[in-house]
């Protein structure tokens, strides 16, 4: 009985937690879109499409704060001695967030290897068709930020075939992450599927340790590379898009695939100790009141740690062992402390 209580706490406080912040995250990336994605029709497009992206970052943290918010209610309403004193309510907890943890993990496997990659990709595809149609019509004598970035400015517009050819255009741009920006200035361009041709022109980079200057009489520029679709070496196309039968396909082909194959992987085994995580944690740092921010800060911190542990070791792509070693080591680490302090608090 005391197992289905603490199980039922456990979905109703995750339901709400997940929307909570889904929304957050959905309205963070859409004010992003905001100037390029201008109409409601667009913006509820992409919302939808980057919805499962949006989910995979908001299960864990969801997962981890739902436990601990029940627990943490347990101390306001001074129940928690029931755990404390008695075993069998302490193996029905025990017992809740073992099955809240696995069912969890049944929707979650697919959502990391095949819905999220493909939601991405979706995503980004249709930001790219947006961005193009958009491109087309473009009013003259305007600046335009399509996307962070990439700012785009033309005096005039004409037309062949159909198509508009811009005159007399200004190029301010940088690529995602990129330290260079580059201010061009061109006489004609055009668009031709994701290639912007530009004719007649000069280019400027300025950059922390470089700076050059030059003109060109035809050059060219990749939209994909500024929509963060660039393709990995030797793939046909961006690692965050592969699914689960491309990562095995390619890994042992690939170092980079190779540990984005095993970075999943761990990702699953943080989502099973995510909630035993939050319930170790709060009731380690549990207070008489507040608990709810305590909860938000623990789950915070515990994510956080969680993804940049996974990305730190990623950088170590060309040791594969000592990549995957870090991987794994620091959810070893975060478990043992917090096991810890909860068997020696209890």
């Amino acid at each position: 009985m005391l197992f289905l209580y603490f199980l039922k706490r456990f979905y109703k406080n995750f339901l709400l937690f997940f929307s909570i912040l889904v929304l957050i995250f959905g309205v963070s990336d859409l004010v992003v879109r905001l100037p390029l994605l201008s109409s409601f029709k667009s913006l509820s497009k992409i919302f939808i499409l980057m919805f499962p992206l949006m989910a995979q970052f908001a299960i864990p943290i969801s997962s981890c704060l739902s436990v601990q918010n029940v627990c943490g209610k347990l101390y306001l309403y001074d129940e928690i001695v029931i755990i404390y004193f008695f075993s069998k309510a302490r193996k029905s907890l025990q017992k809740a967030v073992l099955f809240f943890s696995i069912s969890i993990i049944i929707f979650y496997v697919p959502l990391v290897f095949v819905w999220a990659p493909q939601s991405y990709k979706n995503g980004k595809d249709f930001i790219l068709r947006f961005a193009k149609e958009q491109f087309y019509q473009l009013e003259p004598n305007k600046f335009y930020n399509l996307v962070p970035g990439f700012t785009f400015f033309f005096k005039k517009k004409e037309y062949n075939y159909c198509k508009p050819i811009f005159k007399k255009l200004l190029l301010m741009c940088s690529q995602k992450g990129g330290k260079e920006r580059y201010i061009v200035n061109a006489k004609n361009g055009y668009l031709l599927n994701n290639t912007l041709f530009l004719e007649e022109g000069v280019i400027q980079s300025i950059g922390n340790s470089k700076h050059y200057f030059g003109s060109f009489k035809q050059t060219q520029m990749n939209l994909e590379s500024f929509f963060d679709l660039k393709k990995e070496p030797g793939n046909k196309k961006h690692l965050k898009f592969f699914t689960w039968e491309e990562l095995k396909k390619f890994k042992k082909d690939n170092a980079v695939v190779y540990i984005e194959y095993y970075k999943r992987i761990a990702q699953i085994f943080w989502q099973i100790i995510f909630p035993f995580l939050g319930l170790w944690s709060i009731m380690v740092f549990a207070k008489r009141k507040s608990n709810l921010l305590i909860s938000i800060f623990l789950s915070g911190f515990i994510f956080l740690f969680s993804y940049l542990s996974l990305n730190f070791a990623q950088m170590f792509y060309n040791i594969k062992y000592c990549s995957i070693f870090i991987m794994y080591f620091s959810i070893f680490v975060v478990s043992f402390v917090l096991y810890g302090l909860y068997r020696n608090k209890r």
